[in-house]
């Protein structure tokens, strides 16, 4: 008897411990939208979306740097993304090229890390990829993006 009273208490330790009965260490998949438009040569601003594991929205700004002339077939580009939502921000950093298809429209591809959080994502860690098209033609330049990948808490 001893023991069935012992497995039923259990739920109720955990929940008065903080304990959960599933690990926040596994993978999940996030997905982050984004549409931004340049606010100089080497910064951005706009509006994501988070949705799968984590659910957000919010503003971002991002600072980049441009590997070469923008007249260049493919443009390599390194970044720092801060997504400010409801429950904290996230820091994202990463590498990608910009393959133009004509002399103002380009498509983005790359990866992402995670580089630090506050709030709810203060311990947040993850990769992923990126993918997204870039329009040159209008002013200021737009872009829109999806990033991809997991992440763990």
């Amino acid at each position: 008897m001893r023991r069935s009273t012992t497995l039923l208490a259990l739920p109720f330790v955990l929940a008065v411990t903080g304990c959960e009965l599933f690990s926040n260490d596994e993978d999940s998949t996030v997905r982050i939208t984004i549409a931004q438009a340049l606010t100089g040569e080497t910064t951005s601003e706009g509006t994501f979306t988070l949705s799968g594991a984590l659910g957000d929205e919010g503003t971002t700004n991002e600072t980049l740097t441009f590997g070469g002339p923008l007249n260049q077939p493919v443009v390599p580009v390194t970044f720092t993304r801060t997504l400010t939502g409801a429950h904290g921000t996230i820091t994202l950093t990463g590498a990608a090229t910009i393959t133009f298809s004509s002399p103002t429209d380009g498509a983005l591809a790359g990866t992402w890390t995670v580089q630090s959080g506050t709030g709810r994502y203060a311990s947040l860690t993850g990769n992923g990829s990126l993918t997204g098209a870039a329009n040159f033609g209008v002013a200021p330049p737009t872009a829109t993006i999806e990033y991809r990948g997991q992440v763990k808490r």
